[in-house]
């Protein structure tokens, strides 16, 4: 559950660094318990499926929604991630929210037992990067590299040394070096700049990868490997990649979650193949759901593994599976996201689809009949936002920022003014130079330097007189 996706088209537009987005219409995806959640390309926020507060579309509307439906009329948000109850955002300023339900303090607004059907700030800084809503907790990064967490803590899934909930947001311990987190059912797993794996929370089926079953308090590294790139968190299992893309997958496999054909759990990182010969896969994104999985390898091809009695696979039949299947015969699949029984899938095109259990409305497909196949997600009109154009048109962001070697500038243009991107390097090297001319509103550039050594790269934009320099980090 609880995915947060970003997308990023692999079109290139010139033959080294800068390629232009997809036309489709999303950018975020997110999977909760029985909800979706997505950020569509024009910078607006949608939900549907299950809502009791998790949509976030006020006292006036709690009922369930079968089509994706706007949550209020602003365009600038950057992501979104869906929970078990409840829904955390951020906004392209750094600005952090969150609505639903907030039982143990989930919604990190001083209060416990609380509900918000509305979306709502979180404090008031503005220096937020990273998120993740997991079953009744949140955690989340900020700029400087620090993490923090809030809300259910009975197995140390907040990572603080404690079993005590918190209300309000806490930062856990003192590192700086904090990259990646992702929130799981009771078990957190992040990763560090250094690209050391981490861990903590409950471990009952070993699912922190630690070669035990003892619960952790407090974040323990896993290995001493500093190549791990991915992780997604799932009930009682983990997936990651590391840096050259390889699958790992551990924790619990009674249904063939973890996708190595076998029905036994590991409590270390298993390395996951599909050829004869052994050689471990390789995979561009992973999620991890509640007792299945899904993944996409480097061909953009679609695969999934585990529990599957509401269709959550996609595999056209309702039968548990023990190794990766794959999910038609696309090769265009660039985003995913595991919920609770359901999944989401993003193309390059930005075209969205789903399959699986869909009685409260979460496959967002205008029924509430499951699919055991993948249903096109129709994309809403949205006019944008009243003139608050927000921090997106003043702001160009990248992200994710640092990253493996793709990145995505967006930026907005306001009338037909020639824009030009450059990339140096920290000597001043020009290494590429992209211009754009008659172009107007919401822009996606892609920006590729999976050729280049990892380093601090400087990226420009130049809108009429105006010039932005952004420092980017190649891991």
């Amino acid at each position: 559950m609880k995915k947060k996706l970003l997308t990023y088209s692999l079109l290139l537009f010139s033959t080294l660094f800068f390629g232009q987005g997809a036309a489709g219409c999303w950018r975020v995806i997110s999977a909760g318990q029985n909800f979706s959640m997505a950020v569509k390309s024009d910078g607006t926020l949608w939900g549907w499926g299950q809502n009791s507060n998790r949509l976030g579309l006020g006292l006036a509307n709690l009922a369930d929604q079968n089509l994706p439906t706007q949550i209020g009329t602003a365009n600038d948000w950057l992501t979104v991630s869906a929970g078990a109850v409840h829904t955390l955002a951020l906004k392209t300023n750094g600005t952090l929210w969150a609505w639903g339900n907030g039982q143990f303090g989930q919604l990190g607004n001083g209060l416990f037992n609380s509900a918000t059907p509305n979306v709502t700030q979180v404090g008031t800084a503005n220096d937020w990067t990273e998120i993740s809503a997991g079953n009744r907790f949140s955690l989340a990064i900020k700029n400087n590299g620090t993490l923090w967490a809030w809300g259910w803590n009975n197995t140390g899934q907040l990572g603080d040394n404690t079993t005590v909930d918190q209300n309000v947001p806490i930062q856990i311990g003192t590192a700086t070096d904090w990259l990646r987190i992702d929130a799981g059912d009771q078990h957190s797993l992040g990763v560090k700049t250094t690209g050391t794996l981490w861990a903590w929370g409950n471990n009952a089926s070993g699912q922190l990868g630690n070669g035990n079953n003892t619960t952790s308090l407090i974040p323990i590294q896993i290995g001493t490997l500093s190549n791990w790139l991915l992780v997604s968190a799932g009930v009682n299992h983990s997936i990651a990649t590391d840096n050259s893309n390889f699958l790992f997958t551990w924790g619990n496999n009674t249904n063939g979650q973890l996708g190595d054909g076998t029905n036994t759990s590991t409590n270390v990182p298993n390395a996951v193949s599909f050829s004869i010969d052994g050689t471990p896969s390789l995979c561009i994104a992973i999620s991890a759901g509640n007792t299945f999985s899904l993944i996409i390898k480097n061909n953009n091809t679609l695969w999934s593994s585990g529990f599957n009695t509401s269709g959550q696979l996609g595999l056209a039949n309702n039968t548990n599976v023990n190794t990766f299947n794959q999910v038609g015969v696309g090769n265009t699949w660039q985003a995913i996201s595991a919920g609770d029984v359901h999944s989401l899938a993003l193309e390059t095109t930005l075209d969205l689809w789903s399959t699986g259990r869909n009685m409260e409305g979460q496959l967002g497909i205008g029924t509430n009949t499951a699919s055991n196949t993948l249903q096109f997600v129709t994309c809403p009109n949205s006019p944008l936002a009243n003139d608050d154009f927000v921090s997106i048109n003043s702001k160009p962001i990248v992200v994710p920022n640092p990253s493996n070697g793709i990145f995505t500038l967006t930026y907005y243009l306001e009338d037909e003014t020639t824009s030009i991107i450059k990339l140096t390097n920290v000597q001043g090297q020009l290494l590429s130079e992209f211009r754009k001319d008659y172009a107007i509103g919401l822009q996606n550039e892609v920006v590729d330097l999976s050729n280049q050594s990892s380093g601090i790269y400087f990226l420009s934009l130049t809108k009429g007189a105006t010039t932005t320099v952004m420092k980017i980090i190649k891991q």
